[in-house]
């Protein structure tokens, strides 16, 4: 079954919102164990209202992955090359949805002025963007909780 990808739709807004919370509870368990505070924080920003607006947001770039006609997963990333989102329903890990929608993201950056991409990974994305070409950013002072990380990779 293969992947396809298409820009975020306005009405997009509350089945992406869904699909994120879903692979944050069930994906990201390493990185929240279950704390309630922790996934407050975690979750408080992701509603339909806000995924509208990143949707809309000239300067954001939101990505719907789809297999068979259904969404798999949902990626942004700014127009200055930060990934902002790159979430997989739970059910579809590891079955290419998340590497398509980088891949995307990393095209859409590449067609610009951005020459590096950047993001904060947490402990259950790490391997995945180390393996393709992301490396740790050391930054003096840095302030990410234990579980985030720093990742940047250089386009050109």
């Amino acid at each position: 079954m293969a992947v396809s990808i298409r820009k975020a739709e306005e009405g997009d807004a509350q089945a992406a919102c869904d699909l994120i919370r879903r692979s944050i509870l069930d994906l990201c368990k390493q990185d929240h164990g279950g704390d309630a505070l922790t996934l407050e924080g975690w979750l408080c920003n992701k509603t339909p209202e806000n995924m509208a607006f990143w949707i809309t947001n000239p300067g954001t770039h939101v990505f719907i992955a789809e297999r068979d006609g259904v969404m798999a997963g949902v990626g942004a990333v700014s127009d200055y090359g930060e990934i902002l989102l790159a979430y997989v329903e739970p059910a579809l890990r590891f079955q290419g949805v998340t590497h398509a929608l980088l891949k995307q993201m990393e095209e859409t950056c590449r067609g610009g002025i951005v020459e590096r991409m950047s993001l904060t990974s947490t402990e259950t994305a790490r391997e995945f963007f180390l393996g393709r070409g992301y490396q740790l950013e050391e930054e003096e002072g840095d302030a990410f909780a234990e579980t985030e990380l720093a990742l940047v990779k250089n386009l050109r």
